[in-house]
C-alpha cells in the first residue's frame, strides 16, 4: 500500500509497525500539509472497530494521542492519528533513561488523560508500556500520552497467546478482564498501577513465561512495591497496590492515584534511573565486579595509611587522612566521595559555596548528598587548619607545627576543633546546602531553577556569616557563581538528544496486542 492515497487525502509513506491486528503506516496529510499515522486495522467486522472508535475520537486531551479520522477500505478498518515524537514507556524503561520523578510525572499525565476519558464514558481496556508514547524532555517535563483505546477488545484479540510464546496483553489486564468479563473503569485503574509497578520495580510481578502461569499470578495476592522499592514513599506505596487490589471497588479512582503522585513528585529522585529490567548474568558478574573493586579500593586506601603511620612516619597524617577518607568510602559511591576533597579544598581557599554545590551536584541522593556536603567541610576545615586558615575563620588557632608527625597532635589541632559549635553549625551549613542544591537541580523549568539558585546562595551567604567570624560568607558573589556553574552544568547535562518521531520509535517496537 505503500505510495497509495487513502481515504482521498492520505499518501501511505512507509510502514512503521505491524502486528496480529494489522499495519501501522506513517502517512502525509495532502490536505492540511502534516505527517500522521494511519492504521490498518484486520479484523472480521471493521463498521465494529469504527463505531468503537468513534467514541475514542471524541476525546480531547493533551494526554490522548488524538485520532483525526476513520475510515475503511477493502474491508479493514483505517485509523488516522496524531504522530507523536518520542518513545513508548516500555522502551524508556528498557533504556534505563527514567527516573523515580520520571515515572511519577508520567502517571500523573496518564491519570489525568483517563479521567477525561471515563468522564466521557470510554474506557481505554489496553494500558500497557507499550501503549504509552513519552515525548522527549524539553524542558518542561516528559509528556505522556496514551494511544489504542478500546481497540483491542472490540477487534476480538484472544486473551491468551499460544503455548511457549511471551505474554503480552494478558501480563497487564485485571482478574476481571483476564476471566472474559466487562472492563469498566477499574480495569484501567488495574493495568495503568501494573505499569507504574513494573517501572519502579524494574519487572512485572504477573508476567510470566507462559500464559496459564500469567493467569494464576493475576489471581493470586501480589507482592507490594515496597518488596522492591522499600526507599519510596509510603503513601505512593499504598496507592499503587491499591491499584492492584482484585476487588475492582477496593481500586482507586485516576483523581485520587493522581493527588497521590503530586504528593509524591518533590520527594522522588531525579536523577539516577529507576530499576532496570533483571540483570543478565553478564550485568550481575560486572556488578561483582564493580563491588570488588571497592573493596580492593578500601584495601588500598587502608594499605597507603598505614604506610603513612609507619615507615612514612607520618602518624599523624594517617589519622587525619583516615578519619576524612574512610567515612566517605564506605558510606558514598566512589564519584560521590571523590567530590568531597576537591570541594574542601576549594572551600579552604576562599571558595565556601564550591564545596556545597558540588556536593549537591555531584551526589545522586539527598542523602548521600548531606554526607557528601558535611564531609567536604570537614575537609575544608582540616585544610585550613593544616594552613593556618583555620584561625582567621575565628573557628580554631592553626594546628601546631609538626602535626603530621604525631598522632596525638593532629587528634587535638585537627579532629578535635572539628566539634567546636562554630564547626558544627559550617557542618550542618554545608550538608543542608548540599541537598538544597540537589532539589533545585531537580527543577525542570531552567527559570525557576536560577531563582532558586539565586536564594540558595543568599541563604548560604548569610549562614556562614554566622560561622565563626563570618569570614566565609564575606564573598556572596563567589558563593553566587558557584550555584550559576552548577546550574549551567546541569542544564548542559539535561540538554535533550534530537527526539526521535513515533515513527522512527515504532519501526522496532510497535505490535498490535
Amino acid at each position: 500500500m505503500s505510495g497509495e492515497l487513502v481515504m482521498e487525502r492520505f499518501r501511505l509513506l512507509e510502514p512503521i509497525g505491524s502486528g496480529g491486528m494489522g499495519v501501522v503506516y506513517r502517512a502525509f496529510d495532502e490536505r492540511l500539509q502534516r505527517h500522521v499515522a494511519v492504521k490498518e486495522i484486520r479484523v472480521a467486522d471493521p463498521e465494529r472497530v469504527l463505531r468503537e472508535a468513534q467514541a475514542a475520537a471524541r476525546l480531547n486531551h493533551p494526554g490522548i494521542v488524538t485520532v483525526y479520522e476513520l475510515g475503511e477500505r477493502g474491508g479493514r478498518a483505517l485509523l488516522v492519528s496524531e504522530l507523536v515524537p518520542g518513545e513508548t514507556l516500555g522502551s524508556l524503561r528498557r533504556s534505563g533513561t527514567l527516573t523515580d520523578r520520571d515515572v511519577a510525572e508520567i502517571g500523573a499525565d496518564l491519570c489525568d488523560a483517563l479521567a477525561h476519558a471515563h468522564a466521557h464514558g470510554v474506557v481505554h481496556r489496553d494500558i500497557k508500556p507499550e501503549n504509552v508514547i513519552v515525548r522527549g524532555d524539553d524542558g518542561g517535563g516528559r509528556r505522556a500520552k496514551l494511544m489504542d483505546f478500546g481497540i483491542a477488545r472490540v477487534a476480538g484479540v484472544p486473551t491468551l497467546t499460544a503455548t511457549g510464546e511471551v505474554v503480552g496483553t494478558l501480563a497487564y489486564m485485571s482478574p476481571e478482564q483476564a476471566e472474559g468479563l466487562v472492563a469498566g473503569p477499574e480495569s484501567d485503574a488495574y493495568s495503568l498501577g501494573l505499569t507504574l509497578f513494573e517501572c519502579w520495580a524494574g519487572e512485572n510481578p504477573v508476567a510470566a513465561e507462559t500464559p496459564a502461569e500469567t493467569v494464576r499470578r493475576i489471581s493470586d495476592p501480589q507482592p507490594g512495591l515496597e518488596h522492591f522499592r522499600p526507599h519510596l514513599p509510603r503513601r505512593l506505596v499504598d496507592a499503587v497496590d491499591a491499584c492492584l487490589e482484585p476487588d475492582p471497588e477496593r481500586r482507586p479512582t485516576p483523581h485520587e492515584l493522581a493527588d497521590e503522585l503530586a504528593a509524591a513528585i518533590p520527594k522522588l529522585d531525579d536523577r539516577r534511573a529507576v530499576p532496570a529490567p533483571p540483570a543478565t548474568a553478564a550485568e550481575t558478574e560486572a556488578v561483582a565486579r564493580l563491588g570488588i573493586a571497592r573493596l580492593a579500593g578500601l584495601v588500598a586506601l587502608a594499605g597507603s595509611l598505614a604506610l603513612l603511620a609507619g615507615p612514612a612516619g607520618l602518624p599523624g597524617l594517617a589519622l587525619v587522612l583516615a578519619a576524612l577518607a574512610l567515612p566517605a568510602a564506605v558510606l558514598l559511591p566512589a564519584r560521590d566521595a571523590a567530590s568531597t576533597p576537591a570541594g574542601g579544598v576549594l572551600g579552604a581557599l576562599g571558595l565556601a559555596g564550591t564545596g556545597p554545590a558540588l556536593a549537591g551536584a555531584v551526589a545522586s541522593s539527598p542523602p548521600s548528598r548531606a554526607v557528601a556536603g558535611a564531609l567536604t567541610w570537614c575537609w575544608a576545615l582540616a585544610v585550613a587548619l593544616a594552613l593556618g586558615a583555620g584561625s582567621r575563620l575565628g573557628i580554631a588557632p592553626r594546628a601546631g607545627s609538626g602535626w603530621e608527625s604525631s598522632a596525638s597532635e593532629a587528634a587535638a589541632s585537627i579532629l578535635a576543633p572539628m566539634a567546636e559549635p562554630a564547626a558544627l553549625l559550617g557542618l550542618a551549613t554545608f550538608a543542608l546546602g548540599a541537598v538544597a542544591m540537589g532539589w533545585i537541580l531537580a527543577a525542570r523549568h531552567l527559570p525557576l531553577a536560577a531563582l532558586g539558585g539565586l536564594l540558595w546562595a543568599a541563604g548560604l551567604g548569610a549562614t556562614l556569616r554566622i560561622v565563626g567570624n563570618g569570614a566565609l560568607g564575606e564573598r556572596p558573589l563567589l558563593i553566587a557563581l558557584a550555584a550559576a556553574i552548577a546550574l549551567a552544568v546541569e542544564h548542559v547535562r539535561r540538554t535533550p538528544r534530537p527526539a526521535r518521531t513515533l515513527a522512527a520509535s515504532q519501526e522496532r517496537r510497535i505490535s498490535f496486542p
